[in-house]
């Protein structure tokens, strides 16, 4: 018994001693640091991230390759299927909802890396990482929520949903969070603020930050626009702020830097709501606001899932069938790839889609007469060029290696590995680094 005793108050000095920092770079394709001579971009943290640790060539996401059913999967190892978080914004056809997003941690049905984390007893902090209200195993949370996010209401909320009294004490030397995420640089500076304050003064063992700036930058410019570029080298300085931080705290520190998804530019978009409104499929009233619904394509970026409203009604499910084999003949229209409910069982996405429409790289779907984004993601994860990033260093991480075309769930394993806590329940091993 004393042996159990000395080996458990060893691990947990271990744990005292080492941390693991997690920094997501919303919709960072891996090029732009693999590439980042090409493009003229000033990286240097990341760069040096690159030289002494491991990396992948890219990372083969989720359907669809959107933000919050990816770092869901970074965190369970598991695919959209079974954790639950299906895309980034609840299905809701009828608006009944007010744009809700995925939110709230008690929809994840699978374990995450923070209750492993936690369950080992360590401190877990988390700054705007999606799908984490109501984050049981996170001691020092404040997630990213909006519902009005220029409104100052929204901050009022926030405290009451992070950890309490933890936003007013970092406000105070931090000045006020930004829970905006369209706010750009600003908002990703007042993010990492918040998280160096955790990691400085609250010591987290395991701290995971969502930064969202490149993204919104690439839907307004597209990849590897100045502005887009612009944002990474600003973040390139925040992961630098990030990691000393962390290193300030403890003496051994794992810093692994990746992203949800890639991104494409893109110049057409096709407004797949119209051809269902056409057809009986979806009523509209004057406003165009939906009504009533037989059948409903609901848009993520590159691709849109449709559902039926009655998934028993045979003749609809023919109907839009025979409407989507129409409309993907038709290449003015864009669509690279119809599939049906088996093939989306078969790469882990909502079981309650009827079909997925996935759309050809340079045209993004709509649902109004709205121009497309010069830059969006979405789209099935088999497109190159939605490939996510991957980039770790740290004790015991070989210099130089390259791990190729990784899965995005074998992330969570690795994770856990790195923290030296058990994780059995992802769908994959742990990376060899």
């Amino acid at each position: 018994m004393k042996r159990v005793f000395l080996f458990l108050a060893c691990a947990l000095a271990a744990h005292a001693q080492s941390a693991l920092l997690v920094i997501s770079l919303d919709g960072m394709r891996p090029d732009y640091v693999l590439k980042a001579d090409e493009h003229g971009l000033k990286i240097p943290h990341l760069r040096q991230l690159l030289k002494e640790g491991a990396h992948a060539g890219g990372v083969r996401g989720v359907l669809p390759t959107v933000t919050y059913p990816s770092h869901t999967t970074i965190l369970t190892g598991v695919w959209p299927a079974k954790h639950g978080i299906y895309s980034n914004v609840v299905t809701d056809p009828l608006g009944k909802n007010l744009d809700g997003w995925y939110w709230y941690a008690e929809d994840i049905r699978v374990p995450t890396v923070w209750d492993a984390a936690a369950k080992a007893g360590m401190k877990v902090g988390s700054v705007s990482w999606p799908v984490s209200v109501g984050a049981k195993s996170v001691t020092y949370l404040i997630p990213e929520y909006w519902r009005a996010a220029k409104f100052p209401d929204d901050l009022k909320l926030l405290r009451v949903i992070s950890t309490p009294g933890l936003v007013n004490e970092i406000q105070k030397q931090a000045g006020p969070y930004v829970t905006d995420l369209d706010a750009g640089v600003e908002g990703d500076r007042q993010r990492t603020r918040y998280a160096v304050a955790i990691l400085r003064e609250k010591k987290a063992q395991f701290m995971t930050v969502h930064l969202a700036a490149l993204d919104h930058l690439e839907h307004q410019g597209g990849p590897f626009s100045p502005e887009a570029n612009a944002a990474l080298e600003q973040l390139d300085a925040q992961v630098g702020e990030l990691e000393e931080a962390a290193q300030s705290a403890f003496p051994k520190v794992t810093v692994c830097v990746l992203s949800d998804h890639g991104f494409a530019r893109t110049e057409h978009g096709f407004n797949i709501l119209k051809p269902f409104v056409d057809a009986g499929l979806v009523t509209v009233n004057h406003a165009g606001k939906i009504t009533a619904w037989k059948a409903y394509p609901k848009q993520d970026g590159g691709s849109a899932e449709v559902y039926l409203s009655d998934p028993r009604d045979a003749a609809t499910r023919q109907k839009v069938q025979d409407l989507l084999q129409r409309l993907a003949a038709d290449s003015a229209n864009g669509i690279e790839r119809v599939l049906d409910k088996s093939e989306i069982a078969k790469m882990g996405g909502d079981p309650e889609a009827a079909f997925w429409v996935d759309m050809k790289l340079n045209f993004a779907v709509l649902t109004s007469a709205a121009g497309p984004k010069k830059g969006t993601h979405g789209y099935l994860p088999s497109h190159d060029d939605l490939l996510a990033s991957f980039f770790i260093a740290g004790p015991g991480i070989r210099a130089g290696l390259d791990l190729g075309i990784i899965d995005m769930r074998s992330i969570a394993p690795t994770l856990a590995h790195c923290l030296g806590v058990p994780f059995t329940t992802g769908d994959l091993a742990a990376l060899h680094l």
